[in-house]
C-alpha cells in the first residue's frame, strides 16, 4: 500500500516534492496545508487531496502517516515539533534550521517522540557523488588531502521582492543557506566532519538585498582542506573536485558527469560513464520506505544537524572575519 503523506508548504518546491512523491509509486498526496486558502485550494485541485483549514486539522488526519515540509528555513523547527508531537514521520527540506540550538531541539523532538526524521540534503545521491564515494571507500584515491566546490544558482535576480529566500534573515551568506548547504552535506558524505571554517562573503547589491558571493575556506577534522564557493545571483555552476595522494575526481553537471586523474595519466582526466538517477525521486522512495519503519533514513536528523552546525560556523566567521570552529 503507498503510504500517505501531507504536505506541509505548497508552493513552488512543495509541488515539486508532491509530483516526485505521486511519482514514486510507493507513495501518495493526501494533503496539502497552507496558510492561504486559494494556494491550499489550488494545491488539493492539483493533486486531487484534501485541503484542510489549518495544520492541527492536517496532523490530525489518521490518512497521513508522514509529513513533507518545505516551508520558509525558520519555521522549520515549529513544524517538526508539532508534527513530532501528532506522531507522523517527517521529511523536512534542507536546511534543517538555521541555528544549531533549533536543530538540536527539532531532532530531540522526533527522537523523543519515537518517529522518524529525514533531511532533503539529496545531492549526496546524485551519481558522480555516489561513485567517488565508493573510489574514496576503496582506496583508489589514497589519503584525501584537498576538496574544492561549487554551488549556484541565480534563482535571487528571478524571485518576487518579497519571496522568502531573497530575506537576508532567512538566506544568511545568500546562497550559501539555499544551495550550499548540499556541498557542505556532500563534503561530509565524501571527506568527513569539518573542523574549522573561515568565510568571506560580499553584499554590494541592494536588489536582491543578500550576499551575492561566498567563499569558505574548510579544515576538515581528518586533516583536509577544502574550499566551498556559492551565490544566489551568478549563473548556474555545480561541480565539486576530491584530491588524494593516489589520484583526484572532479563532477561536473550537478555531479551527472565524473572525472578522474591518477599520477600515471597526469594532468589528463578521463570520464567515467555514469548511469542517471533522479535524486528526488530516490529520497523520496526511501522515506516511503522510512514511513513503514523498514529502514532508518540515510540524511536523517543528526546528519541535517551537523549541517547547521557548519552553516552556523560560517556565518559567525563571516561576522568576525575570523576562523570559527565547529561544534556538533
Amino acid at each position: 500500500m503507498a503510504v500517505g503523506l501531507g504536505v506541509i508548504g505548497v508552493g513552488w518546491w512543495g509541488r515539486t516534492l508532491a509530483n516526485a512523491v505521486n511519482a514514486t509509486g510507493e507513495a501518495r498526496v493526501v494533503a496539502g496545508y497552507s496558510r492561504s486558502p486559494d494556494a491550499r485550494d489550488a494545491f488539493a485541485a492539483e493533486f486531487g487531496c484534501a485541503a484542510p483549514g489549518s495544520l492541527d486539522e492536517l496532523l490530525a488526519d489518521d490518512d497521513v502517516e508522514g509529513v513533507l515540509i518545505a516551508t520558509s528555513h525558520s519555521s522549520h523547527r515549529p513544524l517538526v515539533e508539532a508534527a513530532a508531537a501528532a506522531g507522523k514521520a517527517i521529511f523536512v527540506e534542507k536546511p534543517l534550521t538555521l541555528h544549531l540550538d533549533d536543530a538540536r531541539a527539532a531532532v530531540a523532538a522526533a527522537e523523543q517522540a519515537g518517529v522518524p526524521l529525514q533531511v532533503g540534503h539529496q545531492r549526496r545521491r546524485m551519481p558522480g557523488n555516489r561513485a567517488i564515494k565508493r573510489m574514496i571507500d576503496a582506496g583508489d584515491l589514497g589519503t584525501i588531502q584537498a576538496a574544492e566546490s561549487h554551488q549556484s544558482v541565480p534563482n535571487a535576480l528571478s524571485h518576487a521582492p518579497d519571496a522568502w529566500r531573497r530575506d537576508r534573515e532567512e538566506s544568511p551568506l545568500g546562497g550559501m543557506t539555499s544551495l550550499g548547504v548540499h556541498k557542505i552535506d556532500t563534503l561530509h558524505y565524501l571527506v568527513g566532519p569539518m573542523k574549522r571554517v573561515f568565510t568571506m562573503s560580499k553584499n554590494t547589491m541592494t536588489d536582491p538585498e543578500i550576499d551575492e558571493a561566498t567563499v569558505v575556506a574548510i579544515e576538515f577534522e581528518n586533516g583536509a582542506v577544502g574550499t566551498l564557493v556559492t551565490s544566489f545571483v551568478i549563473p548556474v555552476n555545480s561541480c565539486l573536485s576530491i584530491y588524494g595522494i593516489g589520484g583526484s575526481a572532479h563532477t561536473e553537471m550537478d555531479a551527472k558527469q565524473l572525472f578522474t586523474q591518477s599520477p600515471e595519466t597526469g594532468p589528463q582526466r578521463t570520464e567515467v560513464p555514469l548511469g542517471q538517477v533522479d535524486p528526488i525521486h530516490d529520497q523520496l522512495v526511501e522515506f516511503a520506505a522510512v514511513v513503514r519503519r523498514e529502514k532508518p533514513p540515510e540524511v536523517g536528523g543528526r546528519e541535517g544537524m551537523a549541517v547547521v552546525s557548519v552553516l552556523e560556523a560560517m556565518v559567525r566567521s563571516s561576522e568576525s572575519n575570523l576562523p570559527v570552529d565547529v561544534s556538533y
